[in-house]
């Protein structure tokens, strides 16, 4: 007898989205690609508060259908137990430390760090896997076999691909989380969701008494256990034929798994009332939503400690206005690492302090923000960099040039040079006279916009030009022909 042959089709579905969301660098500009990435709960949380509601009622309707359907890291869960094929072991009473875990991501964001969500949130943890391992993996894959002589027909469709951005330590982390959890859920099918995600938690506060939910029929149960041992949270027991619906994940594993048809998905009868212990669990809920309502709109975060980055202040995209706003609502995702063409934007360890773990920025050792690009503000689920047409891109002031007057070559060795100048999009840096006709850098702030191309060309070491980054992002005073110095491709070495 077929059953329910729509889940599995709508699954492979959302996972190519969420596939293609990481991995094609243009991925996120596509309408229909930017859906997976924008029905997310803490990305929508920190783009705008009011969604939260939106969430418990969807739960309140239809149960954990994000965990179901929308959530990368569930899938990924699933689809891991599924290439196992172990037998589950039954029924296991929920814990609590899935309430604590919750209460701690909301004290932490009340206190000013997004830190424990992000080692926690699944579209950031998936996010980060698939940018810092999936794709430099396929893209050395395919460099590899673009080398390879072979023969016309398949040359055609291969070409050789900048290297993906990777940070070791992030990458390092992230594929020990990700390789932990998938032996963990061979084993144990759904464990994230069951006991550690603050999404699965916070949904469940509301499908406790969702309207749409697994049911049993009493008349058709032979109570064989199947469906108990398909559970992949373990939230079903056929001996007492319930459900605990705060933890069903809507999977529909034990519907497919009954011989006789015992269960099915159904709507709430009219008869069953509301019991306090649901009730005080969407009144928690409700609770939880309007303190995260008011953690986003009211909440500053902490800044980055002074041992993080020795170097000056982490340079943040431009559309992310300000350290501030930047550390508020980014959670990590690597969505903009992706989408960076120059390969300079890259997660980083402790840049931001503890309270922006894996939080990116920009490394102009990679390249330089190209002044023809706005791909990063165009990406974002969660506003931390907010869209910005490309002329309004080209004269916001992400850092601010420095001129190191004894590492410049023209001091140093006595030789011409102004490579700095020659790339600087908005002539910033620009040459003036020095000394037995050579010419030194100057660099006027006012149009300075902080993109890096002259800390990359710099043939100095250590870097005649660095930049610094502003804590608030400004607006560059316009020039009469922007864009003079030629823009080189980042990914092309300069000719030094």
């Amino acid at each position: 007898m077929r059953k329910l042959r729509l889940r599995p089709l709508l699954v492979w579905g959302f996972m190519a989205g969420f596939f293609a969301l990481f991995l094609l660098r243009n991925g996120g500009t596509v309408p229909i690609l930017q859906f997976p990435a924008r029905i997310q709960v803490f990305p929508a949380l920190l783009r705008e508060g009011i969604t939260i509601f939106l969430f418990a009622g969807m739960a309140l309707l239809a149960g954990r259908f994000y965990c179901s359907l929308l959530c990368p890291l569930g899938l990924f869960q699933e689809a891991a137990h599924g290439l196992g094929k172990h037998r589950l072991a039954g029924y296991r009473r929920g814990t609590t430390l899935r309430y604590w875990i919750l209460a701690a991501t909301v004290i932490s964001m009340a206190g000013g760090t997004l830190g424990l969500l992000h080692l926690l949130d699944p579209f950031a943890n998936f996010g980060r896997g698939v940018t810092q391992i999936l794709r430099p993996v396929i893209v050395a894959a395919n460099n590899s076999l673009a080398t390879l002589p072979l023969p016309g027909g398949p040359s055609r469709f291969l070409h050789t691909l900048p290297p993906a951005p990777v940070t070791p330590l992030v990458a390092a982390a992230t594929g020990v989380f990700l390789a932990a959890l998938a032996a963990w859920s061979v084993f144990r099918g759904r464990p994230y969701c069951d006991g550690l995600c603050p999404v699965g938690t916070f949904l469940g506060l509301f499908s406790s008494h969702s309207l749409l939910r697994i049911r049993f029929d009493e008349n058709s149960c032979s109570n064989c256990g199947r469906c108990e041992t398909a559970c992949p949270v373990a939230c079903l027991s056929s001996l007492e034929r319930k459900i605990d619906y705060d933890r069903c994940v809507l999977c529909l594993s034990c519907i497919e798994a009954c011989p006789g048809g015992a269960l099915r998905l159904a709507v709430l009868p009219g008869k069953e009332g509301l019991q306090r212990r649901s009730f005080l669990r969407i009144a928690g809920g409700l609770g939880t939503a309007l303190g995260l309502t008011f953690v986003r709109r009211n909440v500053k975060p902490l800044g980055a400690s002074a041992s993080a980055e020795p170097t000056g202040p982490p340079i943040s995209p431009p559309g992310s206005r300000s350290h501030e706003n930047f550390s508020r609502k980014c959670i990590a995702c690597s969505a903009c690492v992706k989408a960076c063409p120059a390969g300079i934007i890259r997660p980083a360890l402790l840049a931001w302090g503890a309270s922006g773990l894996f939080q990116p920025r920009l490394d102009y050792d990679f390249g330089y923000c190209q002044f023809e690009c706005n791909s990063c503000t165009t990406v974002c689920p969660t506003g931390a960099i907010e869209p910005l047409s490309l002329k309004a891109k080209q004269r916001v002031q992400i850092g601010r040039a420095q001129f190191h007057r004894n590492a410049c070559i023209v001091v140093k060795n006595g030789t011409a040079c102004g490579a700095c100048a020659e790339h600087c999009p908005t002539q910033a840096a620009h040459m003036v006279p020095y000394r037995d006709g050579l010419t030194i850098p100057r660099v006027d702030p006012s149009v300075c916009i902080g993109c890096g191309a002259c800390h990359f060309a710099c043939p100095a070491s250590p870097k005649a030009m660095t930049v610094r980054g502003l804590p608030y992002h400004g607006t560059a005073r316009p020039v009469t022909a922007p864009g003079e110095g030629p823009i080189l491709d980042p990914l092309k070495e300069f000719p030094f």
